[in-house]
């Protein structure tokens, strides 16, 4: 299981370039938001003390991200190890789009060097006001502290702190966007909806995410896919595919590999689901200019495997470029 999804067939997710950039830049200016608040026994003998020996510490359950989803309820979820992507193009792609620039200016908190992992998870793509985001940082406690502060200075209205939720707790508005940011442990931060906030003591005691399967940096899922990933600009999954997958894999070359996987209701159906997939993702990713099309980047073909489609395409750095600059134009400032 990837990302804390289950529903018997793996991890599930999807997308495609042109992924409605104005609504999914409220996800990562909220992911911004949590970016900048960042046992002895003794053993007694009948005539003398035995020595006091150290008891190994139960692992810590990792068991964040199915937390996060029992709370949000969640259907579609993002897992990145960050770790993983530091140093890599696509890296610093995205700290050139300085989506969270505002909000980390001034706080000492860099989230391509401070970030390990981070979860996202909500009911489906439309519904970003009630994602619940965990994320594992390796911020000392003063800069941790630092980095609430200033978040708590840019709260509009001014920041409330939360009593009574069994952990440091901290409502704040930032750009129109309420939001609880919780310490539920030294090295783990919730942020979870105003309606949510009794819940954060729940991952007090987390042990966070699961180690990656694979080489993967990122894992997406979604179950019901054709209900959760339903949005204007994203590709239309049919009814029949029960869940999707998406593994990102990055290169040393710079260039990343997507890995797409669902199960579909028979071979037969599968075969009809990926070309159905395919076509739609060739007209997220492309334009019409007069009457030439233009794409973004080679097709993405999806293939029937029995009652499975897959897709694995890889996307050049050149590739990433020219979806970086669409998405850099596109989104609102």
């Amino acid at each position: 299981m990837r990302g804390g999804c289950d529903d018997g067939s793996g991890p599930d997710g999807g997308g495609g370039a042109r992924l409605g950039v104005r609504r999914g830049s409220a996800w990562l200016l909220t992911l911004g938001c949590a970016l900048s608040a960042l046992s002895m026994v003794a053993c007694g003998g009948a005539a003398t003390p035995a020595a006091e020996v150290p008891v190994a510490e139960a692992p810590r359950p990792r068991n964040a991200a199915a937390l996060a989803q029992e709370i949000a309820g969640g259907k579609v979820s993002v897992l990145v190890y960050a770790e993983r992507a530091r140093g890599h193009a696509l890296a610093a792609q995205l700290a050139r789009m300085n989506l969270w620039g505002p909000l980390l200016d001034g706080t000492g908190i860099d989230p391509e060097k401070n970030l390990l992992r981070a979860f996202v998870t909500a009911p489906s793509l439309r519904a970003e006001r009630e994602a619940v985001i965990v994320l594992e940082h390796d911020l000392t406690p003063e800069k941790l502290q630092a980095g609430l502060d200033t978040l708590k200075g840019r709260s509009n209205p001014p920041a409330v702190e939360l009593e009574g939720l069994g952990v440091p707790a901290t409502q704040v508005t930032i750009q129109g966007h309420t939001r609880v940011v919780a310490v539920v442990e030294p090295s783990f931060l919730v942020v979870l909806p105003e309606s949510k906030a009794k819940l954060a003591k729940r991952f007090v005691g987390t042990g966070g995410f699961p180690d990656p399967e694979g080489p993967e940096a990122a894992v997406a899922t979604a179950l019901e896919p054709a209900k959760t990933l339903r949005m204007q600009y994203v590709p239309r999954v049919p009814e029949t595919v029960r869940s999707l997958s998406l593994d990102v894999v990055l290169d040393k070359s710079g260039a990343v590999d997507l890995l797409f996987d669902g199960p579909s209701e028979s071979p037969e159906q599968a075969r009809s689901d990926a070309a159905e997939l395919t076509e739609g993702v060739d007209r997220a990713t492309s334009y019409k200019v007069a009457i030439l099309k233009i794409r973004l980047f080679d097709p993405i073909v999806f293939t029937a495997e029995a009652d499975r489609v897959k897709a694995k395409r890889r996307l050049t750095p050149k590739e990433i470029d020219q979806l970086f600059g669409l998405l850099s134009a596109l989104t609102p400032r």
